[in-house]
């Protein structure tokens, strides 16, 4: 038994993580990279914000500002973060501060962000597993009853006791009597919070093994959406909808222009300081282009 249980670990934790010339740990392989960064792209902000978007700003039109700053912004900021991670051998902080220690501002606030993100996608995930448990109940417990049972099964929301304005002024304000800790959402919590950890307690040598997972099943389970989005009744009409519909006059709306360039820092994760730690761990004259 302890033969095997040796063996998964070997499996699972590398025993040495490969090293760079100048001692820093380095990725197991180049896909281990790869797959890594894709994992920022290939994630909830395509599976779940770039639809809605989309569905916000309906037709072709959407896709004019959407690949202009794709090809203009995304993937000339891209090359340059992978650069300077390699070039100067850090994490977003150190990185700008071995540029320059005035720059040092824009890797904290680059970290800032993505924790700000990090923690309400973790939220999300605790709402995705509480509706996985649920999912294995037959009929599924939101069946017409779907903004019903996000409130009081998924967020357990409690009416609140409206305020009283009395003659003199207010003589008491809204209260929310019964409100605590969701034990369910606490535990999922928990897991989430256990499997980030997982996937990054030994280094680049666990988190590059982690990334097979963690980007095959993101695009497993989107191959499965859409195929079950594509059978369901008037599907057409909705692919219609993306690819087959212009508005022009949407065009000249700036609020389309800043929705799309908005969504593509969700929809390949720069800006964020990722591809910065991750490109640190390659070598340091690896092409940064490919």
């Amino acid at each position: 038994m302890s033969a095997i249980l040796t063996k998964l670990r070997n499996v699972l934790v590398p025993a040495e993580t490969k090293k760079s010339d100048d001692g820093r740990d380095q990725w197991p392989s180049r896909t281990a990279f790869l797959l890594a960064s894709l994992g920022g792209a290939v994630g909830q902000g395509n599976i779940i914000r770039y639809p809605s978007q989309v569905f916000n700003n309906v037709g072709l039109q959407w896709f004019i500002p959407y690949l202009m700053a794709i090809f203009l912004l995304a993937i000339p900021t891209l090359i340059l973060e992978v650069a300077i991670g390699q070039a100067y051998r850090g994490g977003a902080v150190a990185a700008y501060n071995n540029m320059n220690r005035r720059l040092r501002g824009v890797g904290l606030a680059s970290i800032m962000v993505s924790a700000v993100v990090v923690v309400y996608f973790v939220i999300i995930l605790v709402w995705i597993m509480t509706y996985f448990r649920h999912s294995f109940t037959s009929p599924l417990p939101w069946t017409d009853r779907t903004e019903e049972f996000y409130y009081t099964q998924v967020l357990r929301q409690i009416d609140p006791t409206p305020g009283v304005i009395g003659p003199n002024g207010v003589e008491s304000f809204f209260t929310y009597s019964g409100m605590g800790l969701i034990g369910e959402a606490v535990g999922w919590s928990a897991f989430i919070w256990f499997c980030v950890y997982l996937c990054m307690f030994n280094g680049v040598g666990i988190t590059g093994r982690a990334a097979y997972f963690t980007m095959a099943l993101p695009i497993f389970m989107t191959i499965i959406l859409l195929g079950r989005c594509c059978s369901l009744e008037n599907a057409g009409r909705g692919i219609k909808l993306y690819f087959a519909t212009w508005d022009s006059d949407s065009i000249a709306s700036g609020q389309l222009w800043q929705t799309a360039t908005g969504q593509v820092f969700f929809s390949t994760g720069v800006g964020f300081g990722y591809y910065i730690a991750y490109a640190s761990y390659n070598s340091k004259w690896a092409n940064a282009v490919q």
